[in-house]
């Protein structure tokens, strides 16, 4: 009876072990996944441009820092920003989950006494209870950098996150003294030197996912502003990377600008 007690005993600790292994494999394994799979999401627009992000690393977590996007001209319509939300709670997280992206809409979130004013921004920005680590500004609507320098003023010319603007739409000298960076598109231009309409009307989103992506992703590691001086091509060659691009030249002066891009 000893004996055949002890075998059972043996028997059953063998078959506790192997179920015990198993179930550790079992919740160990880990999901695999493709890095090379990408989200593709395109929008209906005439010449059929695509919001992508070349891949879908979700890295967010809980924090309580903010980087605002700004979705200005050309990049405010309701499918664009449908779009850009879903790439942006995908991979960094919205404010409204407690992730790391809050946007900002123009005019809807710029409104003052029933009036739309990009000025507010000064306001948002300066009165906000969050911890800003950055800016970027997509489609800068006119008088953008009047707000922008009462933010200097306010922050005594030394504000202490990074403000870069992408594709603007707002006075180029304005911008170039107010943000960190500035990067723009070149443009075709007719005999007599005025941009051509196709030009004004085209909306450079499919570059601006890529750029966006760059720009969020670099000033993560950031802990501070960019200053401007010569090591501005270091960090325009992260937000940059595999495009092609130059120092913007001012047609009038000859002068070339340290901190404004254009992409190529």
């Amino acid at each position: 009876m000893k004996t055949l007690k002890i075998k059972s005993i043996v028997k059953y600790t063998v078959m506790a072990l192997c179920a015990a292994s198993a179930l550790s494999i079992t919740g160990c394994k880990k999901e695999k996944t493709n890095p090379e799979d990408a989200v593709t999401l395109s929008v209906s627009k005439a010449n059929e441009q695509k919001i992508k992000f070349e891949d879908t690393v979700k890295q967010w977590h809980v924090t309580n820092k903010r980087i605002f996007v700004l979705y200005g001209y050309a990049f405010n319509d309701e499918e664009t920003i449908k779009k850009f939300d879903e790439l942006l709670q995908d991979r960094y997280g919205l404010d409204s989950d407690g992730g790391l992206i809050c946007t900002l809409t123009y005019p809807d979130s710029f409104k003052h006494n029933g009036k739309s004013y990009s000025s507010e921004l000064y306001s948002i920005l300066s009165e906000t209870e969050k911890e800003i680590a950055g800016v970027v500004i997509l489609g800068a609507p006119e008088t953008t950098h009047i707000a922008l320098g009462r933010l200097q003023d306010f922050w005594d010319m030394q504000i202490p996150y990074p403000i870069i603007a992408l594709f603007p739409q707002d006075d180029v000298s304005g911008l170039q003294s107010t943000c960190d960076i500035v990067i723009d598109k070149s443009q075709k231009v007719d005999i007599s030197g005025d941009v051509e309409p196709e030009e004004i009307e085209a909306q450079p989103v499919e570059e601006a996912a890529g750029i966006l992506k760059n720009t969020l992703d670099y000033i993560i590691t950031l802990n501070g502003s960019i200053a401007k001086d010569s090591d501005m091509a270091v960090h325009v060659s992260q937000l940059l990377q595999n495009y092609s691009y130059s120092n913007y030249v001012d047609s009038e002066t000859g002068l070339k600008s340290i901190n404004h891009f254009i992409l190529h």
